[in-house]
């Protein structure tokens, strides 16, 4: 009998980031996405900032996503694995719509 990978896994947790490196909300949401076995991080605002850290605090399984708008009018260049995408929000909207994990704001 083949097994559900999400069954294994679990749920895909969604995490928007807003707030910059540093801040409280920044610092909850990055305890809170480290324990957790999948996760999607979306950043978006002055989020994106978190483009420019080595991405250690980030676990592996984790996929990152940016708003390509957010980064280029703040000049960012990701220094971690990202996909910097246009079509942001309404990929975003998909994975809640969608997805069986909870949803973060931060």
């Amino acid at each position: 009998m083949k097994v559900n990978e999400e069954m294994v896994s679990g749920p895909t947790d969604v995490f928007l980031l807003t707030e910059p490196p540093g801040s409280d909300r920044s610092e909850l949401c990055m305890k809170l996405l480290a324990r957790r076995e999948r996760a999607k991080l979306y950043l978006a605002g002055d989020g994106v900032y978190h483009l420019l850290d080595r991405g250690s605090d980030l676990p592996p399984s984790c996929e990152v996503r940016a708003s390509k708008e957010d980064v280029a009018a703040r000049g960012v260049v990701a220094r971690i694995r990202a996909e910097v995408t246009e079509d942001f929000y309404e990929i975003l909207v998909e994975d809640l719509m969608e997805g069986d994990g909870r949803f973060f704001n931060f």
